[in-house]
Order: C-alpha cells, then structure tokens, then sequence
C-alpha cells in the first residue's frame, strides 16, 4: 500500500511536474546528508525549508534543530496539507519561497536556507526571479543549502556575485543529487 506522503507527491507531479522536479521522493540517504550539511552551516538562526515537497528532507531537519527553529514554505497547497498533518508542530507556509523571504522582512546574517526548489525544470523567468533572491540572501550574510540532479551548479552566477561549491554528491537518490553551497565568495572554505 502506498502511503499518503507518497500519494500526495505523486498528485502534485502529476498537478506541476515543472514546479515538482523530481521523479520520486528524495531518498534517506539525501535527506540524512542534507541536515548534516545543514548542521555544519548552522548559525544559530532561523532555518528555512524551501519546498520541502512531501517532507522526506523535513523529517531530517526536525531532528537535527527541532521544530522551534525550522519554518517550511511550500508552494503546493496538498504538500503543504500532508507536512501540516505528518508534523503538528511545525510551522509549513503554503507559498512561494522568493515572497516568504521579502515578507517576513528575515534578518539572513545568521539564517540558513535549505533549498529543494528544482531549478532546472522552473520556467526561465521563475528561475531568474528565484535565483536573484537567493544571490541577495546570500549578499545580506545568509546561507543557501541546495540540492540539484546533475553535474551544473543549480543556476548560473555572475563574476563577483556569490557562486556555487559542491559539497558531495549522494549516489543513493533517484536520480543521484548532490548538495551545493551558495557561498559569497566561490570556492573560498565557508
């Protein structure tokens, strides 16, 4: 029998495959290396879901900070349904990230972004808007976690803007993904 995290997920591919991404779930193994990588980034701050889909990365992040410290934003409205009933006490926005961030007026110097928003099958215009947020994020003192599948960076950076550094890539994900940091100065230890 098919659970209803995975049934949701199925609806919503088959509802916005372009805003989903992905061709299952992310796997243990992503979501265990993700909160690790999330914790070695940890300031202290608020730390962000970004489309959290239907909350395998989620579950993770609760136990690596609590439910105190970790908002999620999720734009599908039936995603968002399913995390509000798998975890009671969390706090899950339905929306998208980019005005979650300009809204809740967030102070990034020491906040931290995990991102599973898929990039690479948004809309060209989506990706700009979304990938301007992040870059400005960054400029202001946060910090972008971010998963992609393939070898490329999740989006394309600019001399002197904050780029990309591969952190690992997780072999065990359908398809294999690998976790990226959206650093102020490229290739410089974070």
């Amino acid at each position: 029998m098919i659970n209803t995290p995975t049934l949701a997920f199925l609806r919503a591919i088959l509802h916005s495959p372009g805003e989903i991404g992905a061709v299952a779930p992310s796997s243990s193994r992503l979501a265990k290396a993700m909160a690790a990588a999330a914790q070695s980034l940890d300031r202290g701050g608020l730390v962000i879901e970004a489309g959290p889909g239907s909350g395998a990365l989620t579950g993770a992040l609760v136990e690596a900070f609590g439910y105190g410290r970790l908002r999620v934003v999720e734009q599908s409205s039936v995603l968002s349904s399913v995390l509000q009933a798998r975890y009671p006490g969390l706090a899950v926005e339905n929306g998208r990230i980019e005005q979650a961030l300009d809204e809740c007026g967030l102070q990034p110097d020491n906040s931290l972004l995990i991102s599973s928003i898929p990039f690479k099958s948004l809309a060209p215009a989506q990706t700009r808007l979304l990938s301007r947020r992040y870059i400005e994020y960054v400029q202001a003192g946060g910090r972008v976690l971010q998963f992609s599948y393939g070898r490329q960076p999740p989006f394309s950076t600019l001399p002197g803007e904050p780029g990309w550094r591969p952190l690992r890539r997780v072999w065990w994900n359908l398809p294999p993904a690998r976790l990226w940091v959206l650093a102020a100065t490229p290739g410089v230890p974070i």
